[in-house]
């Protein structure tokens, strides 16, 4: 069910692509995503053409990669989390095996390292949760164990929240948790609807995957944690789009614990994915060009993972 659903939004992406390997769209953020995705469906010639058309159009002298310069998309969300779509864009590259390209988005990567081992979203310093656990995913994906090992301690004490049943903070400075800050990409209202949740899923999603190289209880502990404060978050993080890394953390860790609440964590946020996707199985059809091409590409990459994961 979920895989069928996936091929669908993959199909509608296949649709879009012209003879020159694009989308023929402009924006970085139609792009970022689809060569991970296209290469997990399946699609390997498909997903290293649209690389090559990414690499060729965005990327900087430097490594990153802009929708032009000093924008990097028609997407605001993007200003501030500079860094991530070059994330996806190196594990989709490792996924091909285009280490070169891979490898010289990490170097560029790397700067937004911050003294605490964590990742910065851009060139403030300020450490945050998806930043750590996407960049420290590509660390660990692209065996820089100590990078990865010292984003998963961040990530662990960052649980030491002072009131996670009303807040969750994403962000740190130097007296921990930072707790002046009320944006939503900042902090998480615990159980509130249409939350960022994906905020946490990745550090889930990539605890558990670190743990399963390292062997270190703590790695387990804290995915773990990040579950439980997703399972304290109840159906309002279930019925949200914004809970697809949620989805794939619960997955994984469902199959490496065998525990069901993980489970059905997970297959209560694919099922409730599934009814949102359009009618020619894309994701967003009312959005804007970037949002369509965004979603799909990761709602489809999301449900791929998390049918791959689940537990027979």
């Amino acid at each position: 069910m979920y895989e069928q659903a996936a091929h669908r939004g993959i199909d509608w992406l296949l649709s879009q692509l012209k003879p020159d390997g694009s989308y023929g769209q402009t924006d970085l953020a139609c792009y970022y995503k689809s060569p991970s995705a296209l290469a997990l469906a399946g699609h390997p010639r498909q997903a290293r053409r649209l690389l090559a058309v990414a690499v060729e159009r965005f990327r900087t002298e430097d490594g990153d990669f802009v929708t032009s310069a000093g924008v990097k998309s028609a997407n605001p969300i993007f200003g501030e989390f500079w860094s991530y779509p070059n994330g996806w864009l190196a594990l989709g590259a490792a996924r091909l095996g285009w280490l070169g390209v891979a490898h010289q988005a990490y170097a560029h990567l790397r700067k937004y390292r911050t003294p605490e081992g964590a990742f910065s979203a851009n060139e403030s310093g300020i450490p945050d949760a998806i930043s750590t656990a996407h960049l420290g995913y590509l660390a660990l994906t692209l065996g820089d164990l100590d990078t990865a090992a010292n984003a998963a301690t961040w990530l662990f004490h960052l649980l030491a929240q002072p009131d996670p049943a009303a807040r969750f903070y994403l962000r740190t400075d130097e007296n921990g948790p930072r707790q002046s800050d009320d944006s939503p990409l900042h902090v998480l209202t615990t159980g509130a609807p249409d939350q960022p949740y994906f905020m946490i899923g990745y550090p889930l999603a990539f605890l558990t995957r670190l743990h399963q190289v390292s062997g270190h209880p703590d790695h387990l502990v804290a995915a773990q944690g990040y579950a439980e404060y997703a399972h304290l978050c109840g159906e309002n993080l279930i019925g949200t789009a914004f809970s697809h890394k949620v989805g794939w953390g619960a997955a994984i860790l469902a199959r490496h614990t065998g525990d069901q609440r993980h489970r059905a964590l997970a297959t209560g946020i694919a099922d409730h994915l599934l009814s949102l996707q359009g009618p020619d199985g894309n994701w967003s059809p009312d959005g804007p060009a970037h949002a369509t091409f965004d979603d799909t590409a990761e709602i489809a990459h999301w449900l791929l993972e998390i049918a791959a994961e689940l537990p027979a």
